[in-house]
C-alpha cells in the first residue's frame, strides 16, 4: 500500500452514531496505524513534528535529536543564517548541537583559521557547542560526547554522517542550506527512503574484517546500489561483529549511495551506550514483520577474503591475491572510517617487532582514542615500526593534509573513498582502499599483501 492509498482511507467511525458505537463497545483502529514499518519509518516517525505515521515516499517534517556541523557552519551557514534577519538560533538547535572542528586542521591555513575562529566567536554568541581542532574527527567525536542513541534522528552536514546509524539511529547526512532551516526553525524536511535489508549470514574468519565484508558488498552491487534509500543491516553475520566493526559499515553505507544505514540495537550496544553520557533513554527500534523492502540482499560473511577497492572507485573491488604486484609509495590510516581504538589494535598487533618500507601516516580518530592508544603501548609500537603518528583530524582522507599524495604516486588508505583528486593528486595518482589489517601488512611490505601473510 504506497502513501496515496493510506491517504484516502478514512476513519469510518465518523459516519456511524456514537451512541451506538459505546453501546456495542466497538473498538475501531485506523488501518494507517497498524501497517507494518521499517526502523527507518518508525525512527522518523517518532521525530515527525506533527507526530503522524509515515511510510517510504512520504515527506515529512522532522525534529532531529541531534545535529552534527563542522567547517560547514563557518563556511556556508553563518551567513545564510546572518541573512534571514534571525538574531538567536532555535532552542532546539542550540540544545542538540555538537560543532566538531575536524576538517581544518591546526591553522594550516589563513582561510582556514579565520573560519574557526568565526565558528567560536559564534558558537559562544549563541550557547552552541563546539569541538576545537584537535579533538577528533565528528564521526568519532559525537557519539562519544553521548549524542546519539537507539532511535535517534541524527543529521549532520557532511556525508558520513550515516556511521551514527551503527547505533540503531537514522543518522543522515544534510547541506549548510538545511542547517539555517534548522537554526531558524529548529526543524527541517525528509523524503522517507525505501529500504534495502542486508541479511548477513556466517561469520567472517580470521584475518577478514568488516570493511573487507563491506567492500565486497560495494564490489558486487555499485556506488549506486543504494541511492536515495535507506540500508538495515540484519544477520548472524552483523551481531557477531563488534560496535566499532559496525561503525565501519555504517560509514560507507552513502558509498553504497544510501542516504543511512542502520544496524540493529542488541547488548553490544546497550553496554556502550550505558557508558556515554547519553540525553535520554535509548529506543531500541527494530522493523515490524510484514514490512515492506524494496530489497532483501543476502550475503554469506564466511566466503568474503580480504580485498581492496581498486582505483578509480570504491566499488572497483578485488581480492587482495589478484591485485597483482603495487607498490605503495605511502599508507595513510585514519578517516572517521578505520581510526577507532580496534582498528589502531589490530594494526598494532601485525606491526609489533616490525618495520615499515614504505611512508606510513597514523592518525587516530580522536584524541581519546589516541590517549587510549598511548597507554596500550599502540604508539610505541607504531613509531618504533617507523610510521609517523599525528593529531587527531581528518587529515588526508579529503585531500586535506597531513598525508596528501602527488602525482604519480601510488596509496594504501583506510579511508572510504579513492576517486581522482580525493586525497590529493591527479589522474596520475592511484589510492587504494584496504582494511586496517591490509593497510599494516602492506606498509610492512611497501606492497599490497593480505594480512593472511603476517597473521
Amino acid at each position: 500500500m504506497d502513501s496515496s492509498e493510506r491517504a484516502l482511507i478514512i476513519d469510518f467511525t465518523t459516519f456511524i452514531d456514537i451512541s451506538l458505537y459505546n453501546k456495542l463497545n466497538i473498538k475501531f483502529i485506523r488501518i494507517q496505524d497498524v501497517t507494518p514499518q521499517t526502523i527507518a519509518e518508525k525512527i522518523l516517525s517518532a521525530h515527525s513534528v506533527d507526530n503522524r505515521q509515515v511510510y517510504a515516499g512520504d515527506r515529512v517534517d522532522v525534529n532531529p535529536a541531534g545535529i552534527l556541523s563542522n567547517e560547514m557552519l563557518p563556511m556556508v551557514s553563518i551567513a545564510k543564517f546572518m541573512q534571514t534577519g534571525s538574531k538567536y538560533v532555535h532552542d532546539v538547535f542550540k540544545r542538540n548541537t555538537l560543532v566538531i572542528l575536524d576538517h581544518g586542521g591546526f591553522g594550516t591555513t589563513d582561510k582556514m583559521i579565520d573560519l574557526h575562529q568565526l565558528t567560536l566567536n559564534f558558537a559562544k554568541q549563541h550557547g552552541i557547542r563546539v569541538e576545537p581542532a584537535g579533538a577528533g574527527i565528528s564521526h568519532v567525536v559525537f557519539h562519544e560526547k553521548g549524542m546519539v542513541k537507539s532511535g535517534d534522528l541524527i543529521l549532520g552536514t557532511d556525508s558520513h554522517t550515516v556511521t551514527h546509524g551503527g547505533f540503531n539511529a537514522f543518522a543522515k547526512g544534510i547541506g549548510g542550506s538545511d542547517l539555517v532551516e534548522l537554526m531558524v526553525k529548529g526543524s527541517t524536511w525528509l523524503d522517507v527512503p525505501e529500504t534495502i535489508r542486508v541479511n548477513v549470514t556466517g561469520k567472517l574468519n580470521k584475518g577478514v574484517y568488516s570493511k573487507d565484508l563491506l567492500l565486497t558488498m560495494l564490489g558486487e552491487n555499485s556506488t549506486e546500489w543504494g541511492t536515495d534509500r535507506c540500508f538495515e543491516f540484519v544477520g548472524e553475520g552483523i551481531l557477531d561483529l563488534s560496535l566499532e566493526a559496525r561503525l565501519t559499515m555504517s560509514n560507507m553505507a552513502v558509498e553504497m549511495g544510501g542516504v543511512a544505514g542502520i544496524m540493529p540495537h542488541d547488548d553490544k550496544l546497550q553496554r556502550y551506550l550505558e557508558t556515554r553520557p547519553l540525553r535520554g533513554q535509548p529506543k531500541p527500534t527494530a522493523s515490524d514483520n510484514g514490512a515492506t523492502f524494496y530489497q532483501e540482499y543476502e550475503i554469506n560473511a564466511s566466503e568474503v577474503v580480504p580485498v581492496v577497492a581498486c582505483p578509480p572507485s570504491p566499488d572497483n573491488v578485488k581480492p587482495v591475491s589478484e591485485v597483482g604486484d603495487v607498490e605503495l609509495d605511502q599508507v595513510f590510516i585514519g578517516s572517521c572510517t578505520n581510526a577507532r581504538i580496534e582498528d589502531l589494535e589490530i594494526m598494532a598487533k601485525i606491526m609489533k617487532g616490525k618495520k615499515v618500507s614504505t611512508q606510513t601516516i597514523v592518525i587516530p580518530g580522536s584524541s581519546a582514542v589516541a590517549l587510549e592508544a598511548a597507554k596500550r603501548g599502540y604508539v610505541e609500537i607504531f613509531m618504533e615500526a617507523g610510521a609517523y603518528w599525528s593529531y587527531s583530524t581528518c587529515g588526508a582522507c579529503y585531500g586535506g593534509s597531513l598525508g596528501r599524495v602527488g602525482p604519480g604516486m601510488t596509496a594504501l588508505s583506510t579511508t572510504n573513498r579513492n576517486f581522482i583528486g580525493r586525497m590529493g593528486g591527479d589522474s596520475t595518482s592511484k589510492t587504494y582502499l584496504g582494511s586496517p589489517a591490509t593497510a599494516a601488512a602492506s606498509a610492512i611490505a611497501g606492497r599490497i599483501v593480505s594480512p593472511e601473510e603476517l597473521i
